[in-house]
């Protein structure tokens, strides 16, 4: 299997002649509102995707999928919330699928099952510190744009957390830092790809979830500057050390235009 990633919690997963993808976003950069700084939205890339997962409806995590679904025939899993939002923003219905806690799609050989997940809470420290930067004012007009998305972009609480079976290996695919306090997840999974941003007390919340998933390895994504200045690049080699000395598991950031290869039968390479 083939893993590849295009930045905040854009996923595509491939084996074979199949493919699924998950969360599409491909950041919006200051100027990208005006086209001075356009976004580049690899929709080539997307061609043999035959279904889409959706993990919440906040807009870095659904913006670019109208744009992709009128150069794709993919589907679309989600829920109802972003479900409503994608049809406002043109895609039509029939494109989109119920996604829910407990159920699984197969999609061959890919069984993707979704479990009740929860958004990262974000603490006072991370919001002044991100308030309170000269970049959060340089730009009014992007900052705008972002803070209207983010109002008409909800999750309602409708977080989705993903396990993905495939040539007998599991990956959890999280889209946003958080679990469920009641939910049962399945632990000691291959691969935990696990966003990486959002909260002052980082390393110490993220270490956390890794504790209750006992996965085997972890690979970090959504620590990039995905839509400044709301976020920034996050410094993974500390968070990445911790894991390998402390806790010994393997864990690295996911790198843009890189590829993980998962095989069945040998380890990570």
């Amino acid at each position: 299997m083939e893993i590849f990633w295009y930045g905040d919690a854009s996923l595509i997963m491939r084996e074979g002649d199949a493919a699924i993808a998950f969360d599409p976003f491909f950041g919006v950069q200051t100027g990208c509102f005006t086209g001075k700084n356009p976004t580049f939205i690899p929709k080539n890339d997307f061609s043999d995707v035959t279904d889409v997962f959706v993990t919440h409806g906040h807009f870095d995590h659904i913006y670019h999928l109208p744009t992709l679904c009128n150069a794709t025939q993919f589907q679309i899993h989600c829920t109802a919330t972003p479900r409503k939002t994608l049809i406002k923003r043109g895609v039509p219905a029939k494109r989109l699928l119920p996604a829910s806690p407990g159920k699984t799609d197969y999609i061959r050989p890919f069984g993707v099952t979704a479990f009740k997940g929860r958004h990262c809470m974000f603490d006072l420290p991370i919001f002044f510190k991100t308030v309170f930067c000269r970049r959060f004012f340089r730009n009014p007009g992007h900052l705008l744009r972002l803070i209207g998305l983010h109002m008409r972009f909800r999750e309602n609480g409708e977080i989705l957390f993903y396990e993905i079976l495939c040539g007998g290996k599991r990956i959890q695919v999280m889209g946003s830092l958080g679990l469920d306090k009641n939910t049962d997840y399945p632990t000691g999974a291959d691969i935990l790809i696990l966003p990486f941003q959002g909260r002052s007390d980082l390393e110490k919340y993220a270490l956390e979830i890794v504790k209750r998933l006992k996965p085997k390895a972890v690979f970090l994504d959504h620590y990039d500057d995905a839509f400044p200045p709301i976020t920034s690049d996050i410094d993974t080699k500390n968070f990445e050390k911790i894991l390998s000395a402390r806790e010994h598991i393997p864990c690295r950031a996911m790198k843009k235009g890189s590829v993980i290869y998962v095989e069945t039968k040998t380890p990570l390479r």
